[in-house]
């Protein structure tokens, strides 16, 4: 591979490379997009309403989703120092079935991508697994929940 990694722990690194190259895949298919498939949408949290053109509503809907992104591996590389080898295999192994169910729920057909979605999805993985970092963080972190598939 021709990118260098931050952290050197391999598995990690190569679930935050595929999120990382994903995210520039997903941003620039958004923007590529024609606002019609936002146009009747629940917009995120409401943040993207003001806007009135498709143009700055898809904009503003992949910024929010390229944010919430960059939150979740945040807060998913924040946990992963504080927990052990053999829940750190659980975590990866689980958010590796998280980002195929996100995936496989947020893009209903090739090509088509559902921000509004993502942006939700993202949402909800973050705040569990911030929920688990704060646990971790005053000595009482589960890692049967670290491994849980929250989703299901």
């Amino acid at each position: 591979m021709s990118h260098k990694f931050l952290t050197g722990n391999g598995l990690f690194d190569e679930i935050l490379w595929s999120n990382i190259m994903k995210t520039k895949a997903v941003f620039l298919s958004v923007l590529a997009l024609s606002g019609f498939m936002f146009a009747g949408s629940a917009h995120a949290a409401g943040e993207c309403d003001r806007y009135r053109t498709s143009y700055d509503q898809t904009y503003c809907l992949a910024k929010l989703f390229l944010e919430s992104d960059n939150e979740l591996n945040s807060v998913y590389k924040d946990l992963n120092k504080l927990i052990k080898a053999p829940v750190k295999q659980q975590l990866v192994a689980t958010q590796r079935d998280w980002i195929r169910y996100r995936d496989a729920t947020c893009e209903p057909s090739a090509g088509t991508i559902n921000v509004d979605c993502n942006y939700r999805v993202n949402r909800e993985r973050t705040e569990y697994l911030r929920d688990r970092l704060r646990e971790c963080k005053v000595g009482t972190c589960r890692g049967a929940l670290i491994g849980a598939a929250s989703w299901k």
